[in-house]
C-alpha cells in the first residue's frame, strides 16, 4: 500500500537529529510559540515530564488547549488540497514543538487520524518522542535569582534580553560587588540548575554574556559552575562575567598553590 501522506513530529531543540525530508510537497507547523501548553503548565509539570503526547492525559490536554482544534482542522484542509494538486505524489507535513515529546506528537497524531478517516494512507513518525525529558524551568520559590526575575526582588539589572538578564552581584559586608570592578552575573529567565542541565539554555547564557562583553569592551573571564564542590552557591545557572586588568590581583579558582610555585619546564 502506497503512502499518500507522511507526517513527521520533531523537536526543534534537537538540531543533531533533524527529521528526514522526503521527495514530496511539504507543509510545516511550528507549535513552539503558537500552542504553549503543555509542557509549560506548572500544574502539570511533574506528570508531563515523564509522559508523551501519546499518553491519554497529555494528548487530551493538548487537543483541548485553545487554538489546537483550529490548527488540526487547518492542517487537514491544507494537506487535502495539497494532496489533490500533487498528481499522485506523496505529501509531507512537519510538526514541531520545542522538545518533540508532547505537543507535536499529539497534534501530528490527530491530523493523521483525520486524514485516515478521509481515506488517505498515512504514515506518522515521531522522531524525538523518546528523547530524555528535560527538567522543567518553572520559577522556584526558594531561588534568589527566580525571585529577582519573577517577583521583583531587589537587584541592579544592567542589561535585559528576552531569555536572560545581567545583574550586579550582591554587595558583601564591605560594600564590594564581585571579584573586580564591573563583575556581572548573566542568568537565564527560566530556572535551570547549572550548565549541565540544559545545554541549549547554557549556550544561550554564554551567547548573551559574549554579546555584552563585546559591547562593553576590554578583557574578561567567563566562568560558570556545577555543584558545591565547584564553588556553586546559588543553584540557578549563572555565568560570571569578570573584567580583568593588569595587576588586579584576582586568582582563578583552578590555580593550585603548590603547582604555582613549581619552576616551569
Amino acid at each position: 500500500m502506497t503512502t499518500d501522506v507522511f507526517i513527521d513530529s520533531f523537536g526543534a531543540r534537537w538540531q543533531d537529529a533533524p527529521p528526514p525530508r522526503y521527495r514530496a510537497a511539504v507543509l510545516a507547523i511550528n507549535l513552539t510559540n503558537t500552542l504553549l501548553n503543555p509542557p509549560d503548565d506548572p500544574a502539570l509539570a511533574d506528570v508531563v515530564a515523564q509522559q508523551t503526547g501519546r499518553d491519554a492525559g497529555v494528548r487530551d490536554y493538548v487537543l483541548n488547549t485553545p487554538g489546537a482544534a483550529r490548527i488540526v482542522n487547518d492542517a487537514v484542509h491544507e494537506l487535502t488540497a495539497l494532496s489533490g494538486a500533487a498528481n499522485g505524489r506523496p505529501v509531507q507535513l512537519l510538526v514541531n514543538c520545542w522538545y518533540g515529546r508532547h505537543r507535536a506528537p499529539a497534534i501530528a497524531d490527530a491530523i493523521g487520524h483525520h486524514m485516515q478517516e478521509a481515506g488517505a494512507h498515512v504514515q506518522v513518525t515521531h522522531h524525538h518522542i523518546n528523547r530524555p525529558p528535560v527538567p522543567r524551568k518553572h520559577p522556584r520559590p526558594n531561588c534568589p535569582f527566580c525571585r529577582i526575575i519573577h517577583d521583583g526582588a531587589p537587584a541592579t539589572i544592567v542589561h535585559e534580553w528576552t531569555d536572560a538578564l545581567a545583574i550586579l552581584p550582591r554587595a558583601d559586608g564591605h560594600g564590594r560587588r564581585g571579584c573586580t570592578d564591573g563583575h556581572l552575573l548573566v542568568l537565564p529567565r527560566g530556572h535551570v540548575a547549572d550548565f549541565t542541565t540544559d545545554p541549549v539554555v547554557s549556550a544561550t547564557v554564554q551567547l548573551r554574556a559574549a554579546e555584552l562583553a563585546g559591547q562593553l569592551g576590554g578583557q574578561w573571564n567567563y566562568l560558570t559552575s556545577c555543584g558545591p564542590d565547584a564553588t556553586q552557591t546559588v543553584f540557578h545557572l549563572h555565568g560570571h562575567l569578570v573584567p580583568r586588568t593588569p595587576g588586579d590581583g584576582l586568582t582563578l579558582p583552578w590555580t593550585h598553590p603548590t603547582r604555582e610555585q613549581e619552576p616551569s619546564r
